[in-house]
């Protein structure tokens, strides 16, 4: 799963008559980013994995620091982290929250939620659903479900 979306860096003032502000302008405002979305298994976790990328208009890669102030990630996530240059992740924990690395299939270095506490985390949501003990295709389905619900405590999956 693939998709593409545009982000906002928070603008520090905005004024009306800015053609910046005017959706019909031709050139995109210094602050139009563009995220690239993917989700793909994870063979060792066994489990999906969120992958992606932010570049700024002039089609450059964002940075960590940068990223963290985009509408991307939930504020109150990253809350007691620690951040590096190549990772997110609380001081207490083996495994950063955010890293960053090779694209599975798209062969190219993005950013990530690492999958090692995905699996639990599912299935602590799925024990706490009074109905998660469907049957073959329909538990994939509410797995993928409170998949989703996890992910969205991190990441704004919005529009």
């Amino acid at each position: 799963m693939h998709r593409t979306i545009p982000l906002q860096k928070p603008s520090v003032t905005s004024d009306p008559l800015d053609p910046a502000d005017d959706p019909a302008a031709a050139i995109p405002p210094p602050n139009h980013l563009t995220c690239h979305q993917s989700v793909v298994f994870s063979p060792t976790f066994q489990v999906p994995t969120f992958y992606f990328s932010v570049y700024d208009c002039t089609g450059s890669p964002l940075g960590l620091s940068d990223i963290m102030h985009t509408s991307l990630l939930r504020k109150h996530a990253l809350d007691g982290m620690e951040a590096t240059a190549f990772s997110i992740g609380d001081p207490a924990s083996n495994f950063p929250l955010l890293s960053f690395g090779d694209h599975p299939c798209l062969d190219t270095q993005c950013w990530y939620l690492h999958p090692c506490e995905t699996g639990p985390a599912v299935e602590e949501m799925l024990a706490a659903w009074t109905d998660a003990r469907p049957q073959d295709s329909a538990r994939h389905v509410q797995w993928l479900e409170a998949w989703f619900l996890v992910l969205s405590c991190v990441v704004e999956l919005g529009p």
